[in-house]
């Protein structure tokens, strides 16, 4: 009779996971993200916890892009009870236990769920970035440590990649930033480090009612610049283990991606104010695939 019983619940808590996973994946489905691309070669097991981490992820990024930062700050407050029944095994939330399985499958550090959490609290009250060195810590926060939780997914142990990680999600966030310049205009939100502006004489009046001027055009050069130097750094973190750079394919056909987006911000200039410049899904997915392959090991 016991072990009839233990069968069911078995069967019950695989049926519930299922279900679970099955939200995330569809948050990813509906997504733009080149997320999905860089995954989709990755074993299932592999997929469904990146799916639970970049849902929660979205969720809690969603929050932020909403009115009213009281009910906003309530909901991040919310979510960071959740993840504490996440890693405590007792989740509520779809999103919560989905991201618990991933946790305790792939052994997912607790920081990296706590500084992304302070990032998205921190679009709730900051739209101005005075230097780079503020702006880097928010890129770490919102972008790093989501890297941080995906190469521990990958199967690189903990710190042997992440170095290459941190410095990968600023260089990926910071050619979001510069993609988004307009759009983040329109709310109100200037990313772009306040010394920069005044290194080039761009005013941010300029940005805000989304004038193309020279001065815009010289500050969105220069960040291009830092952007390639976060890739090239990465590029020079990623551990010499070959197993480790192997399982480390998905990240470097998202950086395929990003580099390319980053190219095209640099060809559309100030062009980035008052149109989306973005990458169609088939270049994507070619620019993923390409990269994949070619990281691939080949038999003598």
């Amino acid at each position: 009779m016991l072990s009839e019983t233990v069968a069911v619940a078995s069967r019950t808590g695989l049926e519930q996971l299922e279900s679970d996973l099955a939200v995330c994946r569809d948050v990813l489905k509906r997504s733009q993200s080149s997320f999905r691309f860089a995954f989709l070669l990755l074993p299932r097991t592999e997929r469904d916890a990146l799916s639970a981490v970049y849902a929660f992820c979205r969720a809690a990024d969603d929050i932020a892009d909403e009115a009213g930062a009281t009910s906003s700050q309530d909901r991040l407050d919310a979510w960071r009870r959740e993840v504490d029944r996440a890693f405590n095994g007792q989740p509520a939330h779809a999103i919560g236990r989905a991201l618990s399985w991933a946790i305790a499958t792939f052994a997912l550090p607790r920081q990296p769920f706590d500084d992304l959490i302070d990032g998205v609290v921190t679009d709730l009250t900051v739209d101005r970035y005075e230097t780079i060195e503020d702006l880097e810590l928010y890129c770490y926060q919102v972008a790093s440590t989501v890297g941080l939780l995906c190469v521990r997914i990958f199967g690189v142990p903990l710190g042997q990649a992440d170095p290459y990680a941190i410095a990968l999600g600023k260089a990926f966030q910071i050619t979001n930033i510069l993609r988004d310049i307009g759009e983040d205009a329109e709310r109100g939100r200037i990313y772009l480090p306040l010394a920069d502006l005044r290194v080039h004489g761009c005013s941010e009046e300029s940005i805000l009612e989304r004038r193309r001027t020279p001065e815009l055009e010289a500050v969105i050069r220069m960040e291009v610049a830092r952007a390639r130097e976060f890739y090239a750094l990465a590029e020079s973190l990623k551990p010499r283990d070959p197993r480790f750079r192997q399982a480390l394919k998905p990240a470097e056909a998202m950086r395929a991606v990003y580099s390319a987006l980053l190219d095209r911000v640099e060809a559309a200039g100030t062009g980035v104010l008052d149109r989306e410049v973005r990458i169609s899904k088939p270049g994507r997915a070619w620019r993923a695939a390409r990269t994949w392959w070619a990281a691939a090991p080949r038999e003598n």
